[in-house]
């Protein structure tokens, strides 16, 4: 599942580049295709500009002759108001060509040329004025070298923005094309990727709902087996255990029985039936105990720790008082749950510590509460990491354990003890402990030293 779920994240993180990358060109393309369109429209003004100025020129060359053959003012003031605009077009020309040094060299020169050429046209409009001839006077000869002079500039300059706008022209269809098959390209890859994608969400969807359903199946037979381990579980309450309580009675009858004529080495053995059938019997009441916590429908609480743990020292104070236990118990946090299955919890631990102490060495138990993230929690699942727990800890300084053994604590009827140890113990009270902060959705770990101590850690999650 998470092999499958990999693939699919580096798919779509491909595909994502794939695209990201045809994008990011497509859009550089789009914007060279914008950036030749401007320049080109921009060689357009400057050709209409140019047409202009020419236009102008040679506005003012027949203005200037026409006023010459007739003295007509209409031609005059025509030529004024032509000789006026050179300049304002000049100036717009070389605004719209800064960027081109060889442009606005030659309009600087043409510039220069038209001063020069109104300079000739006023002095030949004096001469005509004094003389009243229709002759050309040499103003106006050397006016037309002027003109002729910027007009070959201007062809040039034609010229130069010719070539410029096919450039731009043959550049910007070149962006023009490569853009259009950029977005097919774009829009095809889209789509297969698209498809894919969904193809195999398609897929991933049916297998998780076919997990789904083989999941369903087997709740169903867990739920199944559970009814079947209640059922277990209340013939072991029930009918097993009258057996157990026959033999008892029976044993004891025997002994009553035959007290007189019953000898040492036989009511030994009796007292040993007796044992191993009351041994049987808690074992079976421990086991019972331990199946009815499978049940998911606790009602849960707002619980004082404080509290179970006063109770449950009361209920152990004759094993407190007989080990000469020192139990110090700092503030607990209040927690949701159940307070008959903390009761058994707490009861359990405490029990331990006292019971596994060394001997002739009075227990010392400490019992303390904290608010904590989940780090210790790592190697159950990292996720806990980031959740907060109440942490409540109890540490001894009895027998302890090997650390090693630490994952056998919390198996049912698990003992790190032989049989024949001087302590007592069934190895269930762990795993019942264990099953208890999984019905509170919390955990339990252990530490240990031999010879050293015990320390059993309660996490509680936090209710955001």
């Amino acid at each position: 599942m998470k092999k499958r779920l990999r693939s699919i994240i580096i798919a779509f993180s491909v595909s994502f580049a794939v695209m990201a990358s045809l994008s990011l060109f497509s859009f550089q393309q789009f914007d060279s295709f914008i950036r030749y369109s401007d320049e080109v429209d921009h060689s357009h003004k400057v050709i209409m500009q140019l047409y202009r100025l020419e236009s102008e020129v040679k506005d003012v060359d027949k203005a200037e002759r026409g006023f010459m053959l007739t003295h007509d003012t209409l031609y005059s003031n025509g030529l004024f108001r032509h000789m006026d605009s050179l300049y304002p077009v000049a100036d717009r020309i070389k605004e719209l060509v800064k960027d081109n040094n060889k442009q606005r060299e030659n309009i600087i020169m043409v510039k220069s040329y038209l001063s020069d050429r109104k300079a000739s046209v006023r002095s030949n409009l004096a001469y005509i004025d004094t003389t009243k001839s229709r002759d050309p006077s040499p103003w106006y000869f050397e006016g037309r070298k002027s003109m002729i002079a910027s007009l070959n500039l201007l062809k040039n300059m034609h010229s130069e923005e010719d070539t410029l706008l096919r450039r731009r022209a043959e550049s910007r269809l070149v962006y023009q094309r490569t853009t259009a098959n950029t977005l097919k390209y774009l829009l095809v890859i889209f789509s297969i990727i698209t498809v894919g994608l969904f193809v195999v969400m398609i897929r991933e969807f049916r297998r998780r709902t076919s997990f789904q359903q083989q999941l369903q199946a087997k709740v169903m037979d867990l739920r199944r087996s559970h009814t079947e381990l209640e059922q277990i579980a209340y013939a072991a309450s029930h009918d097993l255990q009258e057996p157990l309580r026959k033999i008892q009675v029976f044993s004891n009858r025997l002994v009553w029985l035959k007290k007189d004529g019953i000898d040492e080495e036989s009511r030994n053995t009796m007292e040993k039936v007796n044992d191993a059938a009351g041994r049987m019997q808690e074992l079976i009441e421990d086991l019972v105990n331990l199946t009815s916590l499978t049940r998911d429908d606790i009602k849960k609480e707002t619980i004082d720790l404080n509290i179970v743990l006063r109770n449950v020292m009361n209920d152990l104070d004759d094993k407190i008082d007989e080990k000469q236990a020192k139990i110090e118990v700092n503030e607990l946090p209040k927690v949701r749950g159940s307070m008959e299955q903390l009761t058994i919890l707490f009861k359990a631990l405490l029990d331990n510590a006292v019971k596994f102490s060394k001997e002739n060495i009075p227990p010392e138990i400490s019992v303390s509460g904290a608010v904590v993230a989940g780090d210790e929690l790592a190697e159950i699942n990292k996720n806990l990491v980031k959740r907060r727990f109440y942490r409540v800890t109890i540490s001894d300084n009895g027998i302890g354990f090997d650390n090693k053994f630490a994952y056998k604590l919390f198996r049912i009827f698990q003992r790190l003890h032989n049989q024949q140890s001087q302590y007592d113990g069934k190895g269930i009270g762990l795993a019942i402990s264990q099953r208890i902060m999984a019905n509170h959705e919390g955990h339990i770990i252990a530490h240990g030293h031999s010879d050293i101590g015990a320390t059993f850690k309660l996490f509680f999650p936090v209710e955001e």
